[in-house]
């Protein structure tokens, strides 16, 4: 290789030993340099995680149910791979879903049960209500996760469900989950943005509230259009990086009546990157 390399360049190894000498040492230059930016682009930085999506689909059998208002449980969440720190992850999500108030408490240790599991013991429950109870009702759960975000370093998963176990109406319920995957560490506030953010960002939420209200400085945010329990809107720890911005998530009952629904604030990187911390200024 490297004769045919001083070909090339018009070089006779035998009758300029010097030439070839540097052209040899050119050449191992050249090549560790590619090996180099080689490293840099690939293995030196995180790649995006591999993930598939896990479900199961299981409808309590009774032979009473007639479908519409058959007692089930549904859950389709991504499994992460291809990452010293995606199993981590996958115990943290399993963790919140088992833990979480839509399904009955897990003896021992949550993050080992499956889902599975969580489905058979959802059902039992209800068994056990039937039992001592004249319950005409269904239980339902139905659990769907999504990958909002999957770039190199960042990785951000929103899981929202759907409960119903008894009373006027069933209730839902998100939260966004945002992990270092360098290090399965799941971000908070803090970690995104500078100290001292408190101030500009809630600034920031109340004047995109308004604007998605329709509403004026001079308008209360809990009158007739603001429709929130309070004059004001912070930002909360239920956020999200997305492709976009940083969103912020409000479930029912957390800052307005039930009827309104729940609140999403998303806000453009290009509004936040004064207070956001330097590695996310780029995204």
């Amino acid at each position: 290789m490297a004769d045919d390399f001083l070909h090339r360049l018009n070089l006779s190894p035998m009758k300029h030993h010097s030439q070839s000498v540097y052209a040899i040492s050119l050449l191992g230059l050249i090549l560790v340099f590619a090996a180099a930016c080689s490293g840099k682009n690939g293995s030196n930085l995180p790649r995006p995680l591999s993930y598939e999506m896990k479900s199961i689909d299981k409808v309590y059998q009774n032979g009473e149910e007639d479908g519409k208002n058959e007692t089930y449980c549904k859950v389709n969440y991504p499994v992460f791979s291809d990452s010293d720190h995606a199993e981590a992850i996958n115990r943290y999500l399993l963790g919140w879903i088992a833990d979480s108030t839509a399904l009955s408490s897990v003896p021992g240790d949550s993050v080992s049960i499956t889902i599975e599991e969580l489905a058979d013991n959802f059902f039992a429950e209800y068994e056990t209500v039937r039992k001592e109870f004249p319950v005409s009702w269904p239980y339902q759960f139905e659990l769907t996760g999504s990958v909002l975000l999957n770039r190199s370093g960042l990785l951000t998963v929103d899981l929202s469900y759907y409960a119903f176990t008894g009373g006027a109406h069933g209730n839902s319920y998100t939260e966004y989950f945002v992990f270092d995957t360098m290090t399965g560490k799941r971000l908070g506030l803090n970690d995104v943005f500078e100290d001292g953010f408190e101030e500009r960002l809630n600034k920031l939420i109340d004047s995109r509230y308004r604007k998605m209200k329709g509403l004026s400085l001079k308008d209360r945010l809990d009158g007739e259009k603001g429709m929130l329990f309070e004059n004001y809107i912070h930002f909360n720890n239920n956020i999200a990086l997305t492709g976009r911005g940083v969103s912020f998530f409000y479930n029912n009952y957390e800052i307005a009546p039930y009827a309104v629904g729940p609140t999403k604030i998303d806000l453009p990187y290009s509004e936040l990157k004064v207070i956001l911390r330097p590695k996310f200024r780029g995204l």
